[in-house]
């Protein structure tokens, strides 16, 4: 927005509440930090939760409708992108301009110090999103300008959302003077950078002198003033910083780094478009299956048409054939003698992704048919999946159903979490407690239970109980 607005020094600091009073369909919840450029927050609007960004006016010169008209113009080009997040309102009151956006809990950032931690798919997965939006983005004519781990945003089912298009931050900033790069870009005040090394200038090249005329962001590549342009080879480095701080290198380590390496080279000429970096890591660092068939049918669910976890599990339970079908390249999930198949690596991967999904919605369902049907996927999947998987991702979900207040629900929980349990033949080491101090604690009211077709089911699991104790 202008490389000079780092040293304009407030006349009066507000709180981020106060600007609520020109905001009257968000009521404030709380704040989501502040920097010098922006003020953040998170408000509650009839349609769900919201991020509102405040940037308090300093200087009324500023030309903020220019900026303004060009962010809801960037929302309408990234309508159809399904991995982008742009700030779907805008508005400028005396006090401030404020920006509201979808609020997503958890960012890159976060998720990758949160447990359960990312596997080696996950991580594939989300790099390969990651990939994705910048292209989606690029093809609708729009760069980013400002890619980190903090504005990748990763719902609860790993679907990825690039959010916090910067538009309105400089292209170009000094190399001399780390006062711009903290003011815009530093928010998270870690100390880490994503820019590209060509958008850093000599300071030389930037005026001092103060023209309303002229665009606020000053490069000079001949002694003339003018608005820097982003381009793709800026956004194509910042990503590969991405899934470099994600610890990408943990999941086919040569593969990844040598992609990452490629898309950080110095030169921008060297750098490849994000379509051809998924081109080139097809079947490679990324497998064949997120481009056929993962990729597409997720998407359906980051639509506003199945914002319902009931929905999305009865959507899933009517398509399992379907899927494993897509899984096995086309295959029929049961050989020749009769018997079940043994999934591949591919398949495996697949439904890895899949559970994400499931998972995502077991602690928010509704309906008693939802619930059992998602315990009638969950132990149909279970077998396939591995120790990990079922241990830190499935039982604390069954755990949760043990509890519910349909009597149905918790019967049928307890047989499915011996069932999942059955299927674990060594726990890891550092799992090594997980029945005595977490498992069997966490069932063991089931006992008392007023229902009798509950007490009925404790009673029949008798292998979880004599197993383990």
């Amino acid at each position: 927005m202008g490389n000079q607005l780092a040293g304009i020094a407030p006349s009066q600091i507000l709180s981020v509440d106060s600007y609520f009073s020109d905001i009257h369909d968000h009521e404030y919840d709380k704040s989501l930090g502040s920097t010098r450029f922006f003020k953040v927050a998170r408000a509650k609007h009839r349609e769900g939760l919201v991020v509102v960004k405040v940037f308090a006016i300093q200087d009324p010169s500023l030309p903020l409708t220019s900026y303004k008209q060009e962010l809801e113009e960037l929302k309408i080009r990234l309508h159809s992108c399904q991995n982008c997040l742009p700030f779907q309102k805008t508005s400028l009151t005396e006090k401030a301009a404020i920006l509201f956006r979808q609020y997503v809990r958890d960012n890159l950032y976060d998720r990758i110090s949160t447990r359960p931690f990312l596997n080696n798919v996950e991580k594939r997965w989300i790099a390969f999103q990651i990939l994705n939006a910048v292209d989606q983005a690029h093809k609708a004519g729009v760069r980013h300008g400002d890619i980190k781990t903090e504005n990748v945003m990763v719902t609860s089912w790993n679907w990825v959302l690039l959010t916090d298009f910067a538009s309105f931050k400089p292209t170009y900033l000094p190399e001399d003077n780390p006062a711009d790069f903290n003011y815009f870009f530093d928010t998270s005040r870690r100390r880490t950078c994503y820019i590209a090394p060509e958008r850093f200038v000599d300071g030389s090249m930037f005026t001092t002198e103060s023209d309303q005329n002229t665009p606020l962001v000053d490069l000079t590549n001949n002694n003339q003033r003018s608005r820097g342009e982003l381009r793709q080879a800026m956004d194509i480095f910042s990503a590969g910083m991405d899934p470099s701080e994600e610890n990408m290198e943990t999941c086919g380590r040569t593969v990844v780094l040598n992609q990452v390496a490629r898309m950080v080279q110095r030169e921008p000429d060297k750098r490849l478009t994000a379509e051809e970096y998924l081109k080139q890591q097809r079947g490679k660092a990324f497998p064949d299956i997120f481009y056929t068939f993962l990729q597409p049918y997720m998407a359906q669910f980051a639509k506003e048409t199945f914002q319902s976890a009931d929905e999305r599990v009865l959507v899933i339970r009517k398509d399992l054939d379907n899927i494993l079908l897509n899984l096995r390249g086309g295959s029929s999930s049961v050989s020749q003698d009769g018997s079940e198949a043994v999934l591949s690596s591919r398949e495996e991967q697949g439904l890895v992704v899949l559970v994400s999904v499931i998972t995502s919605c077991l602690q928010t369902l509704h309906s008693c048919d939802s619930k059992l049907a998602a315990l009638e996927l969950v132990l149909h999947l279970a077998p396939w999946l591995g120790v990990d998987i079922l241990l830190d991702r499935i039982t604390p979900y069954l755990l949760h159903f043990c509890n519910d207040p349909v009597p149905r629900v918790r019967a049928h929980a307890v047989r499915t979490l011996t069932k999942v349990l059955a299927l674990v033949k060594e726990v890891p080491r550092n799992d090594v407690n997980i029945y005595p101090e977490y498992l069997l604690p966490g069932i063991a009211h089931l006992a008392q239970d007023d229902a009798t077709i509950v007490r009925l089911a404790y009673a029949g699991q008798e292998s979880l109980t004599e197993g383990f104790v």
